[in-house]
């Protein structure tokens, strides 16, 4: 990194894909889906995103999310109001992620 007229500048890898790695966590490339038991009263930007969602009564909704890289990362933010239902994969990874979240 160096200082140039008061910014800083970095020459950038050919292998860094920013654009990509970004479009895909927020799900804009996506090629999977998930589905996430999700708390009626929390996750809005999880609910922006959904492809469908389905009330399962006792404030609780079932939706069907586009899973990309690092949605694993973003579910664990919503701590007890998430709950991973499928691809089992996604839900081991946040359950990892919730263990060590706890251990730290």
């Amino acid at each position: 990194m160096r200082a140039r007229a008061g910014k800083y500048t970095a020459d950038v890898p050919d292998v860094v894909t920013v654009r990509e790695t970004v479009a895909s966590w927020a799900g804009e490339s996506a090629d999977r889906t998930a589905r996430i038991k999700l708390r009626s009263d929390a996750g809005f930007p999880l609910r922006a995103k959904a492809a469908s969602v389905r009330e399962l009564g006792d404030g609780w909704d079932e939706l069907e999310i586009p899973y990309g890289h690092g949605l694993d990362a973003w579910l664990v933010e919503f701590g007890p109001d998430v709950v991973v239902l499928d691809p089992a994969e996604l839900r081991a990874d946040v359950v990892d992620r919730l263990r060590a979240v706890a251990k730290g």
